[in-house]
Formats: structure tokens, sequence, C-alpha cells
């Protein structure tokens, strides 16, 4: 049984689903029914939180107080080893 669904969306992105179903010879309904047939197949455990992902990376650009930020990203780089051993340098130095 279907439901309908009002969305609010930016018109930009309802631009760009209406060329992805044309493309796909599907409508709208469908790129969202299969976007939510996606999320739920993607195991949740296992999904690393998108700063944690560039942690790493970033890592010699990041300073401690990005770390001790009040923010949702510092918590995030709070949780990295990373953070670890930037507090053990700073507590040698001290």
């Amino acid at each position: 049984m279907k439901t309908k669904l009002t969305l609010s969306i930016d018109r930009r992105k309802v631009a760009k689903l209406r060329r992805a179903s044309v493309r796909r010879g599907t409508s709208i309904s469908q790129l969202v029914e299969q976007l939510a047939d996606q999320l739920d197949d993607k195991p949740t455990e296992t999904t690393i939180p998108g700063i944690l992902k560039w942690a790493g990376y970033l890592a010699d650009k990041l300073t401690l107080e990005d770390f001790e930020e009040d923010s949702r990203g510092g918590a995030e780089l709070r949780k990295t080893a990373y953070y670890e051993r930037l507090k053990k340098a700073k507590q040698k130095r001290a």
C-alpha cells in the first residue's frame, strides 16, 4: 500500500531529481523508495562519523584547540587516538 508524503526540498534539488528520474526512466517517488532501501541496507554499527574519517588525513593541520573546541566537530575529534597523543605531547612539554 502506498502512502502520500509531502516533502520540502530546495528547487535545485527537485530539478536534479527530475533529471535523474528521466535518465533512469523512473519516477521521483521510485528514486526516493530506492534511496530508502539503500539506507536501510547499510550497517549502522560500522559507520564512522564524517569528521573521524578525515581526522587522520587532517591531523598535521589540526591543533589541540581544534580538538577542544566546544562544538560537534570538536566532540567527534576528541574520540580519536590522535587527540590522546596530542594531550600527552602537551603534558610532556608543560
